[in-house]
């Protein structure tokens, strides 16, 4: 039975323009928090760019999360560096065919319609990618442990090179 246990972290690049947006509806929250007593439209604006600041907070630095355990692939996404969300769970039978982006074994799925989950930095560094379930096309950043972990599980579906 395979016990892997690989866990993996990937931070993508800040987004500046969350963080300016940030800063801006700050600004306006306040403002509108001091012209509060002459309307009370000024009440709903503050409610509206506080909430704006606080998403754009959590949209400025996004990290993933790869477990892989036991055959199952589990991906979590880390907004603003404190909470956790679960984004999907992927099973190693389901896994169609996988590896690196410039793969050969990749040509005959690269015209395929189906939905693109990007877990990767975005920062130009080496990406895998695997076809899961006919449905979707995950692509994760390239880390040698969890490439040869996914590949010692289905050899004959999931590539190294």
């Amino acid at each position: 039975m395979d016990q892997t246990f690989i866990e993996v972290l990937v931070a993508r690049k800040r987004n500046m323009a969350a963080a300016i947006l940030k800063i801006v509806c700050g600004i306006l929250a306040v403002f509108s928090l001091i012209m509060v007593p002459y309307t009370i439209f000024f009440l709903a604006a503050a409610l509206l760019f506080g909430a704006g600041a606080y998403f754009c907070y959590l949209q400025e630095w996004i990290e993933f999360e790869y477990s892989y355990v036991c055959r199952e692939l589990t991906v979590d996404r880390i907004m603003a560096r404190s909470r956790r969300k679960s984004e999907a769970d992927y099973q190693v039978d389901k896994i169609e065919i996988g590896g690196p982006q410039d793969s050969y074994h990749l040509d005959g799925y690269r015209n395929k319609n189906c939905t693109v989950k990007d877990y990767s930095s975005r920062m130009g560094k080496k990406t895998y990618v695997f076809y899961y379930e006919g449905q979707q096309k995950v692509i994760l950043d390239w880390e040698e442990g969890l490439a040869e972990a996914l590949h010692s599980a289905a050899p004959r579906k999931l590539f190294l090179n």
